[in-house]
């Protein structure tokens, strides 16, 4: 395969509709980045990785041009918004910011890939690839969220914790999985009813679209040769 022939091979696979593995990738490694380090610069990458995930997101959902035109304004508006905030603003305020445009980002994003696999006919691996990339948004989005909150009321966790991109994301992620807090627990009424509310979205989420995409996954079969008569082969 000469190198024209695969640029225009990789072109076809970024832009193939529900193309969901690279979205998914993205979020596993900015939840790995978040959960290693909550430098300025960590949060700027983890940024950088949530709006690469919507731009896939959206060539892989296939939205109508105007929905199009929306969340491209959100990419370029995010990513502008992101190197701003960390740039001229001080630590936690930075992460503030950043946090609220996470939301807006992982949001535009969750919403383009919720209306593909929901109105989609056929259950690939590919779809079930982007309903578990939706359900990591969900952690994040709220992990974002918890995070607003603490920029704003200032303390978030019951015993003092630091509310930082990673304990914010341990304390969504057990939350949304239901898996029962231990050490951390929000301090605030605000925080308690979030907390409850991303709890029930994910046990609605696993029980309705995964389960329901999974249980109707079917691998493509390749389809049956018919042998050919004798009389058919001596008349060719």
């Amino acid at each position: 395969m000469g190198t024209s022939e695969q640029v225009r091979s990789g072109r076809r696979l970024r832009a193939e509709p529900d193309h969901f593995g690279i979205v998914l990738l993205m979020l596993v490694a900015a939840y790995v980045l978040s959960v290693l380090s909550s430098s300025s610069l960590a949060r700027v990458v983890v940024g950088a990785l949530y709006v690469g995930a919507l731009v896939y997101a959206v060539r892989a959902s296939d939205p109508g041009p105007r929905l199009r035109r929306v969340l491209w304004v959100v990419v370029v508006g995010g990513a502008v918004a992101i190197v701003a905030a960390a740039l001229l603003l001080h630590h936690a305020d930075a992460s503030g910011v950043i946090d609220c445009v996470l939301v807006l980002v992982l949001l535009s994003a969750l919403i383009c890939m919720l209306d593909r696999i929901l109105t989609s006919r056929d259950v690939t691996a590919r779809l079930i690839a982007g309903a578990l990339s939706a359900y990591l948004m969900v952690g994040m989005i709220f992990a974002s969220i918890f995070g607003v909150l603490a920029w704003v009321q200032g303390d978030f966790f019951a015993s003092g914790q630091d509310p930082d991109a990673a304990s914010l994301q341990y304390f969504s992620f057990v939350t949304l999985t239901t898996l029962g807090y231990g050490d951390l627990t929000a301090v605030s009424n605000a925080g308690r009813g979030l907390a409850a509310l991303e709890a029930l979205i994910g046990q609605v989420f696993l029980a309705t679209l995964i389960a329901r995409l999974v249980g109707s996954f079917r691998r493509p079969t390749a389809p049956e040769t018919r042998p050919v008569p004798p009389e058919e082969s001596d008349r060719t």
